[in-house]
C-alpha cells in the first residue's frame, strides 16, 4: 500500500513541477512577443519622426568650425 501512495505523491509532485515549467515558458513567450511589438512600434515612431523633421540618425554629425 505504501508503494501506491509513494507513486501517487511522486506523480503529483512531477505534474506540479511540469505545470510550473509550462507557466514559465508561456510567460517567456509572451514577454518575447511583447518585446518584438515594442521594437516594431519604436521603429515606426522613429520613421514618422524622420518624415516630419527630415532628420536622420545615421551616425555622427560633422560640425564645421570657423
Amino acid at each position: 500500500m505504501d508503494e501506491k501512495q509513494d507513486l501517487k505523491a511522486a506523480v503529483t509532485i512531477g505534474l506540479r513541477r511540469a505545470a510550473l515549467h509550462w507557466l514559465r515558458a508561456g510567460y517567456e513567450v509572451v514577454a518575447g512577443v511583447g518585446a518584438l511589438l515594442n521594437e516594431v512600434a519604436e521603429s515606426r515612431h522613429s520613421e514618422a519622426a524622420v518624415e516630419e523633421t527630415g532628420d536622420t540618425d545615421d551616425g555622427p554629425v560633422r560640425i564645421e568650425l570657423d
